[in-house]
Order: C-alpha cells, then sequence, then structure tokens
C-alpha cells in the first residue's frame, strides 16, 4: 500500500469528526492515523471545533494574582510558587512582570576558584586528580564568580600562579588528570616538544 493510499480520506471518519469527535477518540474507533484523520478533515472541509474557554474568571484570577505576589514578596521561587497555587512557570513569570516585581536574586552564593576546584577534584593514585564536576563536552567546567571557566586552565593558574599560555595538558601519564601539579601548557611543554640536534 502507498502512501497516497493510506492517508486517503474515508466517510467513517468523517462522520465522526462532523459529530465532534476528537482526533484521539477517532483513531480509537476507526483505527485511523492521524495522517488519515487529517485528510479526512481537509478533503471533507470539516472546521476544527472550538475549544472551551480555558480562561480563569477574574475574581479566581484576583485570588491567585494575590496568592502568587505574597509568595514571590516572600522569596518563593517559582518552583514553590507553581506547586502551592497551582499555575504554571510562565504564568508566575507574566504576574510578576504584571505587578513589577523585581526578579528574584540568586540565592546560591558563588563560590571561588579555588572553593570550586576543592570541591570538584579527588585525589587518587600518585598524586593525581580526577574531576568530579559539570562537563561541557569533554571539558571540565567550573562555575565560579558568576562565570563558567575551563577547570583545567583554573588548576593549572590555582598551582603554577600564573595564567596558561596556550592548551593546557596532563603531562602525566594519565590524559584526564587534574592536579595542578600535572598540567602542563605551551611554555611548560616546550622543552620535550624541540626536537634534539
Amino acid at each position: 500500500m502507498s502512501a497516497r493510499d493510506r492517508y486517503k480520506p474515508r466517510e467513517d471518519v468523517a462522520v465522526l469528526l462532523r459529530a465532534g469527535a476528537t482526533y484521539a477518540q477517532v483513531k480509537k474507533l476507526t483505527g485511523a492515523c492521524s495522517g488519515i484523520v487529517a485528510a479526512t478533515r481537509y478533503a471533507y472541509n470539516i472546521p476544527v471545533p472550538k475549544r472551551s474557554s480555558t480562561r480563569i474568571a477574574p475574581d479566581v484570577r484576583k485570588v491567585l494574582v494575590g496568592r502568587v505576589e505574597a509568595m514571590l514578596l516572600g522569596g518563593a521561587t517559582y518552583d514553590q510558587v507553581t506547586r502551592v497555587v497551582g499555575v504554571s512557570a510562565p504564568t508566575v513569570k507574566r504576574i510578576r512582570e504584571e505587578l513589577q516585581l523585581p526578579a528574584a536574586a540568586c540565592l546560591r552564593p558563588s563560590w571561588t576558584v579555588a572553593d570550586a576546584l576543592e570541591t570538584h577534584t579527588q585525589p587518587y593514585g600518585d598524586g593525581h586528580a580526577r574531576w568530579t564536576g559539570p562537563m561541557a563536552g569533554r571539558m571540565p567546567q567550573l562555575c565560579a564568580g558568576g562565570r563558567k571557566l575551563n577547570a583545567r586552565r583554573a588548576a593549572f593558574e590555582q598551582h603554577h600562579g600564573r595564567a596558561p599560555t596556550g592548551y593546557v595538558r596532563a603531562a602525566c601519564t594519565d590524559t584526564a588528570c587534574i592536579a595542578g601539579a600535572h598540567l602542563a601548557d605551551a611554555i611548560a611543554l616546550a622543552p620535550t616538544n624541540q626536537a634534539k640536534p
């Protein structure tokens, strides 16, 4: 059976659509796929039925807005408001903007580079360390001071006391090692990269 035959309009589907059945109901009763239902609706020029209004009454909305406002002013997050009041996060945002309430400040304190490195590195073996924090692809990523940094470069700078030049690589046998003492940049690797005379 070709694709053209599969999506031919059907009279039994048209009857159900005219009666106001939903796609799900039509599919369940007739075994037709969504393509057939859509093709039938188009071929027989059957309009999509108007949905009942999902808007809430003005008095109910006023109460909801009041509850959302009180929670936001009390420092609640969008997730907390949605759980308690029962409105979606976009609705909470829209209400906050309508009431011209300031955006909530980030409650999590920003880490320093040293704190983030200490938290997300795990020492092992002969002075090696593995990264246990977030990754950006294959790059260990460190979040500190409100910025995202390359954790390898941050570990190098913390250990050597200077910003690295070029790429930072592990100079030890473990290529994933992030221990500051085992990291080298272009300057540190230069003597080993030069060909011997």
